[in-house]
């Protein structure tokens, strides 16, 4: 779509080139507009026609979108005064349902019984592991392993 915007106005620039080309005698022709009321006499200066026609359209422009707004703000004032006249006609926004309650799901309170019946586990951890980077995750082992069958326990979290 968008190439399709592009060669036309390609095209339409080809095409105003191609009139200014075949109608620049006509085009410099120098004009002096004037203005006549019998009690006043009025005279431009001489200016050339391709400045003339676009001012005029731009002129023409401006002047119908000034009688347009005061259109719309009319008719604006006339729907505003036949709603408050009519409050029947007005259509009724449509209804919409309430949305669904989410049933609320709270976490069950642990239980200090619970905490102990379950202990972390207990893992040792290489003092030279490194990460996949190179960097040392951990310094020493998390938890000290003795002589005998026995681990200690990790210490408690305050």
């Amino acid at each position: 779509m968008r190439m399709l915007k592009l060669y036309f106005y390609g095209l339409l620039v080809l095409l105003f080139a191609i009139f200014i080309l075949q109608n620049y005698s006509t085009l410099t022709y120098s004009v002096a507009l004037r203005l006549n009321l019998g009690f006043l006499s009025l005279v431009s200066i001489p200016l050339p026609l391709f400045l003339v026609a676009p001012l005029f359209f731009f002129c023409g422009l401006f002047l119908a979108t000034i009688i347009g707004a005061g259109e719309r703000h009319r008719l604006s004032r006339e729907i505003k005064r036949l709603k408050s006249s009519h409050p029947e006609l007005e259509p009724e926004p449509k209804a919409v349902p309430p949305p669904e309650p989410k049933p609320e799901v709270k976490p069950e309170p642990v239980k200090a019984t619970q905490m102990e019946s379950h202990p972390e586990p207990k893992q040792e951890v290489d003092s030279k592991k490194k990460s996949e980077e190179g960097t040392i995750i951990s310094s020493g082992p998390l938890y000290k392993k003795t002589g005998s069958s026995e681990e200690t326990n990790p210490p408690s979290r305050s």
